[in-house]
Parts: C-alpha cells; sequence; structure tokens
C-alpha cells in the first residue's frame, strides 16, 4: 500500500517498502522523483536543511 509522507517543498512515497522523494524543479515544476532508503527519509524530515541535504545528494551524489 502506498503512503505520502508530505514535508515542506517535498514528498517522500513508501511503497512496499521502497521509498522516493520527489519535489518540483525546473521552470515549469515538473516533478522529480529519486530512490531513497529508509534512513535518507528520516533525515529528511528532521529539518528544512536536512532535507536540501538530501536532495542535493539523491541529484549528485555528493554531500554538502
Amino acid at each position: 500500500m502506498e503512503k505520502i509522507h508530505r514535508g515542506d517543498g517535498f514528498a517522500v512515497i513508501e511503497n512496499n517498502g521502497e521509498y522516493q522523494i520527489t519535489w518540483p524543479q525546473g521552470p515549469f515544476d515538473c516533478p522529480v522523483f529519486y530512490p531513497i532508503t529508509k534512513e535518507l527519509m528520516e533525515k529528511a524530515f528532521q529539518s528544512p536543511q536536512a532535507a536540501y541535504e538530501v536532495m542535493v545528494f539523491v541529484e549528485t551524489g555528493r554531500w554538502l
């Protein structure tokens, strides 16, 4: 069963123990989706800065 966890400017979709983070991006706010771990999901909900760091990490593979 799919669950959507809403954050400030992003959301995490949980489906059968798998997680995806999504947020609107670009000039037309098209949603992007990236697979993440449960640990990254928990980190994203700690603070706006932590969420930003997770989003940068899943896009680039590097931590700030």
